[in-house]
């Protein structure tokens, strides 16, 4: 294929350590697999966002390459710059063509542009697809709110502060997603979390923090971070 590859590598290192039989360990697990997100945020033009929403919502995949889902768009409420941020799965590897764009590509970018003050992208690595799904997609007629927070660490500090991210994401039961920056943005980590409600949303940022809450590290890794807090539009299911 002709064109700009950009790729993403995914994968483990494995060190190798002299030990004795009666010293021997048990090999790690294998990793959690991971996949490439596309995350794009973007601002509407003055007085353009509902139509900008519908432009994206009813976007088609540009090509038969792409993966055949829709994609999770979020509306901002509170926050950050943007409007909308869309999250798009592609799988394990994922190419950029400097070649002419797909007609569908070009149709959509004719309606988006006039609609639109600016837009970022970024590409991240994270949970597999389902494990996406599960988290952030809602139950038919449900009305979710979601906080969506970018963070950078301080410099040295990237992998203690991913560890902290991991715990909280990890006592979240299972409603929060933590994407990794490959490409794009400044930040390093961007979590995504579901509520059920504002109601739910207020009960738990209200919620005193014990002496084991990982949140109370953050601040000894963190440079800056920014939230947002956003509700759903659509997207997340695999196309008819």
């Amino acid at each position: 294929m002709s064109g700009t590859r950009v790729r993403a590598t995914l994968g483990a290192v494995a060190c190798l350590a002299w030990v004795t039989p009666a010293f021997a360990q048990q090999p790690p697990p294998p990793a959690a697999p991971l996949e490439i997100y596309h995350v794009h945020v973007v601002k509407a033009a003055a007085g353009k966002l509902p139509e900008l929403i519908e432009v994206y919502k009813n976007a088609v995949a540009p090509d038969p390459g792409d993966p055949q889902v829709d994609p999770i768009i979020l509306r901002h409420r509170e926050g950050g710059e943007w409007d909308i941020i869309v999250v798009t799965p592609r799988g394990k590897d994922y190419t950029l063509r400097s070649d002419a764009l797909p007609a569908p590509i070009q149709a959509f970018n004719e309606k988006v542009i006039p609609l639109t003050d600016w837009h970022a992208d970024t590409f991240t690595v994270g949970p597999t697809w389902d494990v996406v799904q599960k988290a952030l997609v809602p139950a038919r007629g449900a009305q979710p709110v979601y906080t969506v927070t970018d963070y950078r660490a301080l410099t040295g500090h990237r992998s203690q502060l991913r560890q902290t991210l991991d715990r909280i994401v990890e006592q979240s039961a299972g409603r929060s997603v933590l994407l990794s920056h490959v490409e794009g943005a400044p930040w390093n980590f961007i979590a995504i979390t579901r509520y059920d409600s504002w109601a739910d949303l207020g009960q738990q940022q209200t919620a005193p923090a014990g002496p084991q809450d990982p949140s109370l590290d953050l601040r000894r890794d963190m440079a800056v971070h920014h939230d947002t807090v956003a509700t759903y539009v659509g997207g997340g299911e695999a196309r008819r």
